[in-house]
């Protein structure tokens, strides 16, 4: 029972799985686009005697383009047919199977509620003829409300995904109102026995177009002593973290927990609050709910519990609070211990005063906001040098901002109000790089990386972290360096610091010793100041 899906529902998380639209298919296999709507929507379902299933899934096998759409069919594969050699068949095969067992299921589900529907009636009619030997008390419960016909228990983890999946995809079409709120649980989220790492990014893909249309996402997390479950977290929420629009709260005492519980709400459309089924504690079934009193039931209990259980784990600071952020940032930066941050380019804090004040000056920032600039730059570069003394600073840096410096003579400045693009000469630009090469060489404490291409653990997003050890986790996302950032953001729960450090030394430990070679990062550049010194 806890692997079965009806057919509306398969096809559904087929098409979405594959990116496909329901008038892509109705095209391919030459129906109307009405058709397919009904059988998503589980209005209708194809006959067998048609050639349907295999034209759909001859089409569908030709839409996986990659091996994480591949891996996602193999995990509904096995969720549902629970066949040993997945591997051994075709796509197009796989997605027959599943068609057909889903088709199997919603003709038996069909047969069931006609089956029901005349058992009921005949207990009715039974009831009727023998009213005057039984007594069948009367049930009146007042303030009541008739859930809808959308209302479902629903089991097996492939099930629960999908409609996670059909919430998040209703979400994605419409724009947020009415401060209408998504609520995420994430207290068994990220145990493997639960949703696996592609259903989980797949969520996140999901999230991110929501979050673009305006929805504001909370989740509820708990911490605890599992590191790897934080490491995921944070895997899964850094794509996420300069959108702005993401909150997340955990229990203010570490022993409380929603063991086998999980919720997840789009307030205004649905809610699934989601349980474990056996005598074990592994989630497996739930209450999937798109009555609109129901879901205002939900989203209030939730509320609560945010309210009175949880703390909030991110400060944000909006424009009105850049004072408030650097000196945060600058007395963090003093304080003794290791340092780490990740970075879009090399001009954070390798430049001198003098250097960076040349550069500052350059740009068409107010008066008051070059001082405040060159004020806090020279705070942190203080707390930066002192530091290196004893303590250890580890950068991770991108090529492209040497790439778009050579090509456009563009350098992307820190500034107390954001990052500003500044236009250099050929003269400045030797000057520059000649400084990062010092400051590399310098001190001995110092040790840089450089990521050449995007990786799926490491992509450059317009964004930066500081990691103080032990202290703090500072977040600076720019977008497209425009001049204001967009979002900046502090971390200070000791858990989340620790599991941020131990991401950033699990990323460090996977680049290349070759792009952590200092001797072979300084010949890097200095092959490109022999380039800008034939231009002068």
């Amino acid at each position: 029972m806890f692997n079965k899906m009806t057919f509306g529902k398969c096809l559904k998380l087929l098409l979405a799985t594959l990116n496909v639209p329901m008038s892509h298919l109705a095209k391919a296999i030459n129906v109307d686009n009405s058709l397919v709507s009904r059988w998503v929507h589980e209005k209708r379902i194809p006959s067998y005697a048609a050639s349907y299933l295999d034209n759909i899934a001859e089409y569908l096998s030709r839409k996986i383009l990659n091996t994480y759409q591949i891996k996602l069919l193999d995990e509904l594969y096995y969720d549902l047919i629970e066949h040993d050699n997945v591997r051994e068949i075709t796509n197009s095969e796989k997605i027959r199977a599943l068609l057909y067992n889903s088709l199997n299921y919603s003709i038996e589900c069909k047969k069931k509620e006609k089956t029901d529907v005349a058992n009921t009636s005949k207990s009715r009619n039974q009831i009727s003829v023998n009213a005057g030997i039984i007594d069948t008390p009367q049930t009146n419960i007042a303030n009541s409300v008739d859930l809808s016909g959308n209302d479902k228990l629903i089991y097996g983890i492939s099930n629960i995904f999908s409609a996670v999946v059909d919430l998040l995809e209703i979400a994605s079409r419409h724009k947020r109102r009415n401060n209408n709120t998504i609520y995420f649980t994430m207290c068994n989220y990220f145990d493997n026995s639960f949703f696996s790492e592609n259903r989980v990014l797949y969520i996140r893909k999901l999230l991110l177009k929501v979050i673009e249309n305006g929805w504001k996402v909370n989740f509820l997390f708990q911490l605890d002593n599992n590191m790897d479950r934080i490491l995921r977290f944070i895997h899964f929420l850094l794509p996420m973290g300069g959108t702005g629009n993401i909150y997340i709260y955990y229990f203010n005492k570490y022993d409380i927990s929603m063991p086998g519980k999980e919720m997840y709400i789009v307030s205004g459309i649905g809610a699934l609050s989601c349980y474990p089924a056996g005598q074990s504690m592994v989630i497996n079934c739930g209450f999937y709910i798109r009555n609109k009193s129901a879901i205002d039931v939900f989203t209030n209990y939730i509320n609560l519990l945010i309210q009175n259980n949880t703390y909030s784990a991110i400060k944000y600071y909006p424009k009105d609070m850049n004072e408030e952020y650097h000196r945060s940032l600058s007395e963090i930066i003093g304080k003794p211990g290791n340092q780490f941050d990740y970075n879009s380019d090399f001009s954070m804090y390798y430049l001198s005063e003098k250097l960076y004040r040349k550069f500052l000056w350059k740009t068409e920032l107010s008066q008051q906001e070059k001082l405040l600039s060159l004020q806090y730059y020279k705070k942190q570069w203080g707390g930066i040098i002192a530091n290196l003394e004893n303590h250890k600073y580890n950068s991770i840096c991108f090529s492209e901002s040497l790439e778009l410096l050579m090509n456009d003579q563009i350098l992307c400045l820190y500034t107390y109000s954001g990052v500003e693009k500044v236009k250099l000469g050929v003269q400045d630009m030797i000057e520059y790089l000649k400084h990062v090469i010092h400051f590399i060489m310098t001190y001995d404490n110092f040790h840089v990386a450089v990521i050449f291409q995007d990786t799926n653990l490491v992509k450059n997003n317009g964004s930066s972290y500081i990691i103080k050890e032990r202290r703090a986790v500072y977040f600076d996302s720019f977008g497209s360096f425009e001049s204001t950032s967009e979002v900046r953001l502090s971390i200070e729960e000791p858990m989340t610091v620790k599991a941020f450090t131990e991401y950033f030394n699990m990323i460090w430990d996977k680049i290349s010793p070759v792009n952590k070679d200092k001797d072979e990062i300084v010949t890097w550049l200095q092959s490109y100041i022999t380039i800008l010194d034939k231009k002068k």
